[in-house]
């Protein structure tokens, strides 16, 4: 209701001080009247805030929003003051920051095992890993708030910052402690760097193109899937691991603070000609403090931290060994974490002044099908993928070069997929329908066939055809539930709907990696143990233990080898059922959207 009054004051206000002159007054007085009749159409107990926020639009299209957060209002008057010229280059430049980033990533996944190697004595640097790559998703809600409340580009300017500082220390590191500091800056602002990017193009495209514009930004997956792992070679081959790193602390700075300088300009651009006033809150260095930790509601941030930090942390541990599910620490920390989301709620709903996630938002169906998705998803993909590359690497007897082909073919496809998806949503101007029986049968479709065409008795090609599809099905619906959370929100609560968002998938990633582990710890050396000859029954341990390299030592074709590959199989076969039976519930999770028409603009001034 307040909002509602908002905009309703706001629109009056704005009329009556319109350039009317005296013989105007009857004109003035119907139109006043009119918008009056139009809000008051709607309660505030129907209408929604993506409504109020296209209504918000259609009535102030040329000016900024008074009552929106700082961020927001600093989003908007840069799109109402740059042209159409200055959209496109600076998507041109947001496409080079996404490429970079996604060769860095790519380069520095495949140097990092040899700075493990370096570092191998220290145990604590996986966990810290681990810890390290939590924490980078968990700090994106925190982050997304800062957004709205403090601004897009000085947000984005303190997190390459953090992320350089990460990269530099990784680069310099002599010790195991040196190297977890450093990876913990780098995830953390490599996360930061990534979401911010993803919320530029929310703000500079409206809904009708956004789907193709998120796509754009993957396309740089498809380049970086086979150039990343030959750059890293090279840099071996050359120089260490370090220069991998290093490299990118010297040019990354020259490719990401030129787009907060764009931003940065066309926001002083708007406040030159008095589109953008920002007034002195008159507040003093206490009564700040006090303002801020209401508005960034730090006590809900810390709770819902704590709540994923403590819920995923066990399961990620326990894929590396170094927990078990038995273990007294494994289930206190999650038993912990699954009750602080309840306390997480129940601070929001009944002593939060300013809600850390808008309860209008969170408690849409819409969203709540799209971050149940999200979890499904990953999942069901983390369940066959953990050891998918083993798995083809051994089988199949690739390659090295050829085995990495074969895991980026989910990548490469779903990459170019998206773009056709986002193409054909700024055509039909709806998705739910397209995502629910389009893109989920063809993820039963690829999970499903990889249960029979998985071991050494099916033809490689065979499992490239259930890859295409499962590519096909994720460049489909991961785009449709980043538009279904896009949708359902004003453009005050996009941030926070992308961040929780990414969170939802590392909680189903979490534990499908859980999952795949002790599918792979029980079923391959109980497979191994029944298909391997008598007198060899003793080596399974070798073997199970020895990995990849003791595996593929063994001869193709000789007993010990086909063994080998039937508990392969046997664990893929595990793994796929579990991926294929999980996605039942994805379908009462997209059936719960609203079928929403993306054929609004949602945000102010020029967008692509």
């Amino acid at each position: 209701m307040r909002r509602l009054h908002h905009i309703l004051n706001h629109t009056s206000a704005h009329l009556v001080q319109g350039n009317y002159t005296d013989n105007d007054e009857t004109s003035k007085k119907a139109d006043v009247e009119a918008v009056v009749d139009h809000v008051a159409e709607e309660s505030s107990d129907t209408i929604s805030l993506e409504a109020l926020n296209e209504k918000e639009v259609q009535m102030h299209p040329n000016g900024v929003t008074g009552e929106s957060p700082v961020g927001v209002q600093k989003a908007e008057a840069v799109a109402l003051v740059w042209s159409k010229t200055a959209v496109y280059l600076t998507y041109a430049w947001i496409w080079i920051c996404f490429f970079m980033l996604a060769l860095e990533q790519s380069i520095g996944s495949n140097v990092m095992a040899f700075a493990y190697a370096d570092f191998s004595a220290a145990s604590q640097v996986s966990t810290v890993g681990i810890l390290a790559s939590i924490v980078g998703g968990v700090l994106t809600l925190p982050i997304a708030k800062t957004l709205n409340v403090v601004g897009r580009a000085e947000a984005y300017l303190i997190f390459v910052v953090v992320y350089i500082i990460g990269i530099i220390i990784l680069a310099a590191c002599n010790g195991p402690k040196s190297y977890a500091a450093g990876y913990t800056f780098y995830s953390v602002g490599y996360s930061a760097v990534y979401m911010i990017l993803q919320v530029f193009i929310a703000d500079t495209s409206g809904l009708h193109n956004r789907a193709f514009a998120f796509a754009f930004a993957n396309v740089p997956l498809i380049c970086t899937a086979f150039t990343g792992p030959l750059a890293a070679e090279s840099f071996l081959k050359v120089t260490t691991w370090r220069w991998a790193y290093g490299v990118f602390a010297i040019v990354m700075p020259f490719v990401l603070v030129p787009l907060a300088l764009v931003f940065k300009f066309y926001e002083m651009k708007a406040k030159t000609i008095g589109l953008l006033v920002i007034n002195n809150s008159g507040r003093s260095s206490l009564r700040s403090v006090m303002y801020y930790i209401q508005e960034f509601d730090i006590v809900g941030a810390f709770i819902l931290m704590a709540a994923f930090i403590l819920f995923l942390l066990p399961f990620s541990l326990e894929t590396y060994g170094r927990t078990e599910y038995k273990s007294a620490s494994f289930i206190v920390m999650v038993v912990i974490g699954f009750l602080l989301f309840f306390v997480f709620a129940a601070w929001e709903k009944f002593f939060a002044r300013t809600h850390f996630v808008k309860w209008e938002l969170f408690r849409q169906r819409t969203v709540l099908g799209a971050f149940c998705l999200a979890a499904i998803l990953f999942f069901s993909y983390v369940t066959w993928d953990a050891y998918f590359y083993n798995f083809v690497y051994v089988v199949y007897n690739l390659p090295v070069s050829k085995a990495g082909y074969m895991t980026q073919i989910y990548n490469v496809g779903s990459c170019f997929w998206s773009v056709v998806f986002g193409a054909w949503l700024r055509y039909i101007k709806t998705f739910k329908y397209t995502c629910l029986f389009f893109g989920l049968p063809l993820m039963f479709l690829g999970a499903g066939l990889m249960i029979h065409f998985r071991g050494q008795t099916s033809d490689i090609g065979y499992i490239i055809m259930c890859q295409i599809f499962i590519a096909f099905s994720g460049g489909t619906l991961f785009i449709g539930e980043d538009m279904a959370v896009m949708a359902a929100a004003d453009r005050e609560g996009i941030p926070m709907m992308l961040s929780v968002l990414n969170l939802s998938s590392s909680v189903g990633s979490a534990i499908g990696y859980a999952v795949a582990a002790a599918i792979y710890d029980n079923v391959f050396p109980s497979a191994l143990r029944d298909a391997l000859p008598a007198d060899s029954k003793d080596l399974w341990t070798i073997i199970y233990f020895g990995g990849v390299s003791t595996q593929t030592a063994y001869p193709v074709g000789s007993d010990i080898r086909n063994a080998i590959n039937y508990a392969y199989g046997q664990s893929q076969k595990n793994g796929a059922i579990a991926a294929t039976c999980i996605l039942v519930l994805a379908i009462p999770a997209i059936t719960m959207w609203k079928n929403y028409k993306v054929d609004k603009k949602q945000n102010k001034g020029t967008v692509i």
